[in-house]
C-alpha cells in the first residue's frame, strides 16, 4: 500500500506538468499547423526528431540508472550528477558537430539550417535538466520537477503564439522552445538544490567516488539500448523528409503526433514506478514482482481503451488541427501509429522490471533488434508506400520490442503473471465495445454503430451515449473477467483517502 501511494502520488504529480505541457503544445501546434502548413510542419518535426535522437544518444542511457544509483547511495548525489554531466556535455558536443555536418549534407537553405541548428542547442539544455530530473525522482521530490514543467509549458506557449502571431513563423516556434527549456532548468535547480543531497563530494563512510569513467561503463549497455530505441522510434520522419520531401514528412508528422503526445502517460509511470520497485528490488523478489505485476495490469486497464478510443476519433483529431483541409491521409496514419500505444506502455514496465533485476545489458539486443526491423521496413516500404508505409513500419517494430522485452523479463525472477496483467485487459476492453456495439446497433440502429465504427458524425448525443455505454460495459468485463477485484478496490480507496 505505502509503495502504491507513493506512485499514485508521484504518477499524478508528473503528469499534472507534463500534460499541461502536452495541452499548451498541441494549441501551439495548431496554431503551427495553420500558419506554417505541412511543409513546415515536416521542417519543424524532422529537426525536432533528430534533434531528440542525438539528446538521448547524449543522455548515455544514464537517466534510470542515474535514479537507482542515487536512491542506492544519496551521499553521493553529487559526484554522481557531476559525473555525469560531464560525460552528456562531451557527448552533446559531437551530436551537435553532427547536426551542422548533416545540414551541410543535406544542402539546406538557410531556414532549414537554422531550424536544426537551434532545435539543437536542447541537446546541452535539456541532458543538464533531465540529470536534474533524475535526481529529484531518486528522492522523491518530483513535485519540483513538476514546477518546471508548468512554468515552462507556460513560457513556451505565451513566447510561441507571440511568435506566430507577430509573423516570425517556423523560427519564432523553434527559438520559443528552445528558450523555455532554459527557462526550466533555471527554475528547477534552485529547486533540487535545497531539497536533495547532502550536497558533497566525499562519502563520510569512505566509499569510492563514482567517476565518469565509472557511470560511462555502467551505462555503456543503455547508451547502445537507447540509441537504438530511439532511432526506430524517430527516424522515420527524417528518412521521410529526405526521401520524399517536407510535405510528406508534415502529413506524417501531424498523424503521428496523438501518439507522441499521449505516450509520456505510461512513461510517467514508469518514472514514478521504479524507485518504489529498486527499493522492492534490493530486498525481495516477490515483492518486486508483485509490485510489477499490478503496474502492468493498472497500465493495461487504462491504456487498452483510451487506444481504442483514440481510433475511432482519429478523424476528428486531425480535422481539428488541420482546419485547412491540407492533410486527410493523416487520419489513416494515427489509426495505424496509435495502437503502438499500448505496445510501449508494457515495454516501459518490463524494461523497469529488467532494471531491477540488473538486466540491462539486454537492452542492447532488444533496441538492435527493434531498430534493424525499423530500418529495414522503412527503406523499404517509404519508396512505394510512403507515409503509411513508415506507419506500418513503426508498428511492427514496437512489436518487436515489445516480445523481446517480454522473452528476457521471463528469464528473470521478476516475470509477472502475463495472463492477468495482458490477456485479461484485452479481453475486458473487446467484449465491452462488442457488446456496446451489439445493444446499441439494436436500440439505435439510426446510429450505425458497429465493431468497427463508434458515432463520431451523428451528433453528440449519439457520442456521448455510445461512450457512456462502453464505460459501463467495461466495467462489468473487468469484473467477470476477474481483472479487477476486491484488493484492487481497497487500494483505490487507501489512495483516495491518502490524497
Amino acid at each position: 500500500m505505502p509503495a502504491s501511494r507513493t506512485i499514485a502520488k508521484n504518477t499524478a504529480l508528473l503528469t499534472v506538468g507534463v500534460l499541461l505541457g502536452r495541452a499548451l503544445g498541441v494549441l501551439v501546434f495548431k496554431k503551427m499547423n495553420l500558419v506554417l502548413g505541412p511543409a513546415g510542419i515536416g521542417i519543424w518535426g524532422a529537426a525536432t526528431d533528430l534533434v531528440a535522437i542525438l539528446l538521448v544518444m547524449s543522455n548515455f542511457g544514464l537517466g534510470t540508472l542515474l535514479t537507482r544509483e542515487i536512491t542506492r547511495r544519496k551521499v553521493m548525489t553529487l559526484p554522481l550528477m557531476w559525473s555525469v554531466l560531464k560525460l552528456r556535455w562531451t557527448m552533446g558536443a559531437a551530436g551537435y558537430l553532427f547536426l551542422i555536418l548533416y545540414t551541410r549534407w543535406s544542402g539546406f537553405d538557410n531556414v532549414q539550417t537554422a531550424a536544426f541548428l537551434v532545435t539543437g542547442l536542447a541537446i546541452f539544455v535539456e541532458t543538464s535538466a533531465m540529470a536534474c530530473d533524475a535526481v529529484l525522482q531518486a528522492h522523491e521530490k518530483v513535485q519540483h520537477q513538476t514546477i518546471g514543467q508548468i512554468i515552462s509549458a507556460i513560457f513556451y506557449f505565451a513566447a510561441a503564439m507571440w511568435a506566430l502571431n507577430a509573423g516570425y513563423g517556423l523560427m519564432g516556434v523553434i527559438w520559443s522552445n528552445a528558450l523555455s527549456r532554459m527557462v526550466r532548468l533555471l527554475v528547477m535547480v534552485p529547486l533540487m538544490l535545497r531539497s536533495t543531497g547532502p550536497w558533497q563530494w566525499h562519502d563520510p563512510d569512505g566509499g569510492q567516488v563514482p567517476t565518469t569513467r565509472t557511470m560511462m561503463k555502467l551505462g555503456f549497455p543503455l547508451f547502445l539500448a537507447t540509441t537504438f530505441g530511439i532511432i526506430y522510434n524517430k527516424v522515420d520522419t527524417v528518412m521521410l523528409l529526405n526521401m520524399l520531401g517536407e510535405t510528406t514528412a508534415g502529413i506524417y508528422t501531424l498523424g503521428h503526433r496523438a501518439l507522441d503526445i499521449m505516450i509520456i502517460v505510461p512513461g510517467l509511470f514508469g518514472t514514478a514506478l521504479f524507485p518504489a520497485l529498486a527499493r522492492y528490488g534490493q530486498d525481495s523478489d516477490s515483492d518486486a514482482r508483485r509490485l510489477g505485476a499490478r503496474s502492468l495490469r493498472y497500465m493495461m486497464v487504462a491504456i487498452l481503451p483510451l487506444t481504442l478510443f483514440l481510433m475511432f476519433v482519429a478523424g476528428p483529431i486531425i480535422g481539428w488541427f488541420d482546419q485547412k483541409g491540407e492533410s486527410p491521409d493523416s487520419v489513416l496514419v494515427l489509426m495505424i501509429v496509435i495502437w503502438g500505444l499500448p505496445l510501449q506502455a508494457v515495454s516501459i514496465i518490463f524494461s523497469r522490471l529488467l532494471i531491477t533485476a540488473n538486466r540491462e545489458q539486454v537492452f542492447v539486443r532488444i533496441g538492435l533488434g527493434a531498430m534493424a526491423i525499423n530500418l529495414v521496413l522503412n527503406f523499404l516500404l517509404i519508396p512505394r508506400y510512403s507515409y503509411f508505409g513508415a506507419s506500418v513500419a513503426t508498428i511492427v517494430s514496437m512489436t518487436v520490442s515489445f516480445l523481446l522485452h517480454y522473452y528476457f523479463v521471463r528469464q528473470t525472477a521478476l516475470r509477472p503473471p502475463i495472463v492477468r496483467s495482458l490477456l485479461g485487459p484485452t479481453v475486458a476492453t473487446a467484449g465491452a465495445w462488442l457488446g456496446t456495439s451489439l445493444v446499441l446497433g439494436r436500440l439505435f440502429p439510426a446510429w450505425n454503430v458497429s465493431w468497427r465504427y463508434l458515432p463520431v458524425q451523428e451528433g453528440w448525443p449519439a457520442f456521448l451515449v455510445s461512450c457512456a455505454g462502453m464505460i459501463v460495459f467495461y466495467a462489468l468485463a473487468l469484473t467477470a473477467f476477474r481483472v479487477f477485484g476486491r484488493d484492487d478496490l481497497r487500494l483505490l480507496a487507501s489512495l483516495r483517502r491518502s490524497g
